[in-house]
């Protein structure tokens, strides 16, 4: 059964991500109203409810700018005794620099930096299929990257392995032309409950309902987002042997549950989502995004970078300060202002009679952009962090070889559950196909000897902007033993500004391999 694009809410239908299916003039609504446990769909579960905040904050981060100014107080809170009118102009005015996002994506470009590779164990047809993975035209290695920037985002993604079927709904954006497997990514936002059981000491997932976005079409040419849930669910072989089972779910607006369509998914004894999991991952679709520290710190950099920015604006623009000036009053006898400018000429028959420029001294100016200097670093460092195991204390250089060997990275254990979703995706993608095994397929994790690479060096600087202190890199490399502790952090540092001139005698202070 073709599934429609499970992206995020584009209309919200009222709701900030993450508070729940339901909201009352934009605010949560009451517990009474939100009948918990019950028969309803769009019910998210406690476990899915609890992610949600952190992951909220995740999303609006890699939204940017816009994102963050549409949320205003949220994450740029209003000073007390600051005017309506004056906290507009600021939020306006305040810039940001988008650490998390380009983190994800300086991280995404490391394991990227070679394209997957299929074992020669993969059948034809999905190597054929690889070039159009999910029927919309997106080959399998840019839906795999896309896969793990959302899983380093959130903390875990997940694939539906979907297949098509003629006689009912068509994939949303996509013409189904060929009666064969697709793949659809699945945000976890929109995994709104699951059920497990325990078979042969393993967790087993017996039930999940997916929530599906769409757009219908309103009048002449208007849309509206349409939403239904996919009711997963696996039980006793039926008839035909199948075990595995779907429903189409819609909530109408009477709280009346409808369903729209259902069926079976043909060969296949698991339900056919593969999760894809993160250096965060708790349990099944329970995470801690990896990278959430670093977002709360690009928000108190987005919040001290608008303190700086708006004194900056006041100091640049002083005010006139005036004495024994006489007042100008209308017919109405208010106080005209003065308006001062070029073409302009101010007299006075006061001899006292004073005029002056008055501005801000700017002497704060300094101790926030130190401030900001150290959010920026910080954020650096947090980055790197997922580049370097936990360096042990008095290590021999024989230990260090053998913990570098045992001890991945979380930018490597995320890879690997990458591998391993992929995988899981590719022999559901071979159950349809009544094909015995789905193959193999390599995800990069080797993050040893990057500094001897230019570009990967170039790919370090740009995890958080140009200007990212390269001292900061190597000092980072070197504490999680991927730089050799006498290596003369001066002459590399020096290679680096010189746009990498001399790589072989940086490639001679590595590591032994």
């Amino acid at each position: 059964m073709a599934t429609r694009d499970t992206l995020a809410d584009p209309t919200n239908f009222g709701n900030k991500p993450g508070d729940g299916p339901l909201r009352v003039g934009g605010q949560p609504a009451p517990q009474s109203m939100i009948r918990k446990g019950e028969d309803r769909p769009d019910t998210r579960s406690v476990r899915s409810e609890g992610q949600m905040p952190e992951l909220e904050v995740c999303r609006d981060l890699w939204g940017g700018k816009t994102r963050l100014t549409l949320a205003g107080q949220t994450y740029l809170p209003q000073a007390p005794g600051e005017d309506a009118k004056n906290y507009s102009a600021r939020l306006m005015r305040s810039a940001f620099f988008n650490a998390f996002r380009r983190t994800v994506e300086g991280l995404s470009g490391l394991v990227f930096r070679n394209d997957p590779k299929m074992g020669d164990d993969v059948p034809d047809q999905i190597v054929t299929h690889w070039e159009n993975i999910d029927m919309a035209g997106t080959h399998g290695d840019v839906f795999t990257r896309e896969l793990l920037e959302d899983d380093l985002t959130a903390g875990h993604a997940a694939i539906l392995v979907d297949f098509p079927d003629t006689g009912g709904m068509q994939s949303a954006g996509a013409e189904i032309t060929e009666i064969r497997p697709y793949w659809v990514p699945i945000k976890k936002e929109n995994i709104m409950s699951w059920r497990t059981e325990s078979e042969g000491g393993a967790n087993v997932l017996t039930q999940v309902v997916i929530r599906e976005i769409g757009m219908a079409p309103v009048g002449e040419f208007g849309e509206a987002a349409d939403v239904v849930y996919r009711v997963i669910k696996r039980g006793p072989p039926n008839e035909d042997g199948s075990r595995v089972t779907w429903q189409l779910l819609r909530v109408a607006k009477n709280n009346v549950v409808i369903e729209e369509a259902a069926g079976a998914y043909s060969n296949q004894d698991e339900i056919p989502l593969a999760e894809i999991i993160s250096a965060g991952r708790e349990s099944m679709f329970v995470s801690t995004p990896p990278l959430i520290d670093l977002a709360y710190l690009n928000i108190a950099h987005y919040q001290n970078w608008s303190d700086y920015m708006w004194s900056a604006h006041k100091t640049n623009v002083p005010f006139i300060f005036g004495s024994g000036m006489k007042e100008v009053r209308d017919s109405n006898g208010n106080v005209t202002p003065l308006i001062i400018g070029a073409n302009t000429f101010v007299s006075s028959d006061n001899p006292d009679a004073d005029m002056k420029y008055v501005s801000h001294d700017g002497a704060s100016l300094g101790e926030t952009k130190a401030l900001l200097d150290d959010l920026k670093a910080d954020m650096g460092a947090l980055g790197l962090s997922m580049l370097s195991p936990q360096k042990r204390t008095a290590e021999t250089a024989e230990a260090k070889r053998l913990d570098k060997s045992t001890s991945d990275s979380a930018l490597s254990v995320t890879a690997r559950g990458l591998q391993d979703g992929i995988e899981n995706a590719m022999q559901f993608h071979a159950n349809y196909l009544r094909v015995e095994t789905g193959g193999s397929i390599e995800i990069n994790r080797d993050f040893e000897g990057l500094m001897t690479e230019a570009p990967v060096m170039t790919a370090f600087a740009g995890l958080v902007g140009v200007g990212f202190p390269p001292r900061l890199v190597l000092n980072q490399l070197q504490a999680g033993g991927r730089i050799s502790d006498d290596a003369d952090l001066d002459a590399l540092e020096l290679e680096w500004l010189a746009g990498m001139a001399g790589v072989d005698d940086a490639a001679a202070m590595m590591p032994d391999a």
